[in-house]
C-alpha cells in the first residue's frame, strides 16, 4: 500500500516545492522588470538635465545681449562746410595769388590799358573768358575788366583756395538800412547802408548784426539783409591821369598801400598794420611833405574846409562815430570814392565815399 501510493506522494512533494519556490521566481522576475527599467528611468533624468542645460545654455546669450547689445551705430555725418557757398557766387572763379598787395583791373587786356580797379592778395570773383594770350577779361565787386592771368589761379585750385579764404558777409536788400548805436530800434541811427551793400560780420545776435565802421562799431536789423560767404573783390579807381602833379603824386605814393591790414593804433607801411590817421598822416608827410597831426581829431582843424561838390582828389573827408566824435579820415578820389585804412574792411582799400555815411567834413590841406 505504502508501494502503491509512493507515486501520489513524490508527486505532492513535487506540487509543495513547486508553490515554495513561486514567490522567490516572482521576486526575481520583478528584480529584472526593475533592472531592466533602470537605464530607461536614469535616461529619462539625464534627458531631463541635458534638457535644463540646454535651456541655461539658450537664455545665457539673451542675457548677455540684454546687457550688452550689440546694435550697429552709424558714423556721424558732418556738415557741409557752410563756406562752399562762396562757389556759388561765381560762374568760375579766380583768386589772386601773385602779387604783395594788390592787381590792377584795367579796361583792355594790355599793360597800357586804363587801369580801372584794383584787387587786393587773395581777393577774387569770376573769370569771363580766358583770352589766351595770358589775360583773363573778369567780374569781380560789380566790375568788369582785365587782368593778367600770371597773378591768378584759377581751376579746383582756385575753388579750395576760395572757401580757405571765404568771409561771412551780408548784403543790403533795402534801398537804406540803418545803421544804430545798439541792437535795438530805439537806439540811435549813427548811419546808413545803400542797397547791395556787402560787409563783413563782426558778430551775429538773435535779431541783429553786429558790423565794424571807421574805428567804431554799430548794429543792423536782419530783417533787410541777406547773410552769405564771399571773397574780396574788386574796388573801382580812378585814372589819376587829370589829378594835378602834386595829387597825382599823392595817390602813387598811397596806392602801393592798399591791401596792408588795418590795426588800430599801427602806424606800419610795411605790413604789420596801420590806422585811419597814420596812414593819412604818413602819405602826406612822404609824398609831398606835409606834416599832419596823428589823429584824425586833429586832422579836422587842418586845411580849408570845402564843399562835396567841390571836393578834389587828395582833399580828405571826415568821418564821425555815433556820438558825432571824428573818428576815421579818408583820402576822396573823385568819381564818389575814397582810399583810406578802414576797420570795417580790415585794411587799406577803396570804397564809396558814403560808404559809413556822409563825410563830417572835408578839408583841402594841398593848397591847390
Amino acid at each position: 500500500m505504502i508501494k502503491k501510493h509512493r507515486h501520489l506522494y513524490l508527486l505532492i512533494s513535487l506540487c509543495l516545492l513547486f508553490l515554495l519556490l513561486l514567490p522567490a521566481c516572482g521576486n526575481e522576475a520583478r528584480d529584472r522588470s526593475d533592472e531592466a527599467s533602470a537605464p530607461s528611468g536614469e535616461t529619462t533624468s539625464e534627458t531631463e538635465a541635458t534638457t535644463e542645460e540646454t535651456t541655461e545654455t539658450e537664455t545665457t546669450p539673451a542675457d548677455v545681449t540684454t546687457e550688452e547689445p550689440t546694435t550697429t551705430t552709424e558714423e556721424p555725418t558732418e556738415p557741409p562746410d557752410p563756406r562752399l557757398d562762396v562757389l556759388t557766387h561765381y560762374s568760375e572763379v579766380f583768386v589772386v595769388t601773385g602779387v604783395n598787395t594788390f592787381l590792377n583791373v584795367r579796361n583792355e587786356p594790355s599793360q597800357n590799358g586804363l587801369i580801372i580797379g584794383k584787387l587786393v592778395k587773395d581777393a577774387g570773383g569770376s573769370v569771363l573768358e580766358n583770352l589766351g594770350n595770358g589775360w583773363y577779361k573778369i567780374a569781380s565787386g560789380g566790375l568788369e575788366g582785365y587782368i593778367a592771368g600770371e597773378y591768378v589761379t584759377t581751376g579746383p585750385e582756385a575753388e579750395s583756395l576760395a572757401v580757405e579764404l571765404a568771409q561771412e558777409m551780408i548784403q543790403v536788400t533795402a534801398d537804406r538800412l540803418n545803421v544804430r548805436s545798439e541792437p535795438s530800434l530805439d537806439s540811435e541811427v549813427w548811419t546808413q547802408l545803400t542797397g547791395n551793400t556787402v560787409i563783413p560780420i563782426e558778430e551775429e545776435l538773435e535779431d541783429w548784426y553786429k558790423i565794424s565802421f571807421n574805428s567804431s562799431y554799430g548794429y543792423v536789423s536782419k530783417e533787410f539783409t541777406e547773410k552769405a560767404y564771399y571773397l574780396q573783390e574788386a574796388v573801382n579807381w580812378s585814372s589819376i591821369a587829370n589829378y594835378s602833379p602834386a595829387r597825382q603824386q599823392l595817390f602813387a605814393y598811397a596806392q602801393q598801400f592798399i591791401g596792408i591790414p588795418y590795426v588800430w593804433g599801427g602806424t606800419s607801411l610795411s605790413g604789420g598794420g596801420i590806422d585811419c590817421s597814420s596812414y593819412v598822416q604818413q602819405c602826406f608827410r612822404n609824398a609831398l611833405g606835409i606834416g599832419l597831426p596823428r589823429t584824425s581829431y586833429q586832422q579836422v582843424n587842418r586845411g580849408t574846409p570845402v564843399s562835396l561838390n567841390d571836393a578834389k582828389a587828395g582833399d580828405l573827408m571826415f568821418y564821425t562815430n555815433s556820438k558825432g566824435t571824428v573818428d576815421h579820415v579818408a583820402i576822396y578820389m573823385g568819381d564818389g570814392k575814397i582810399l583810406h585804412a578802414a576797420l570795417s574792411f580790415g585794411q587799406v582799400t577803396v570804397s564809396a565815399y558814403n560808404y559809413a555815411g556822409e563825410p563830417a567834413a572835408i578839408r583841402n590841406v594841398i593848397g591847390e
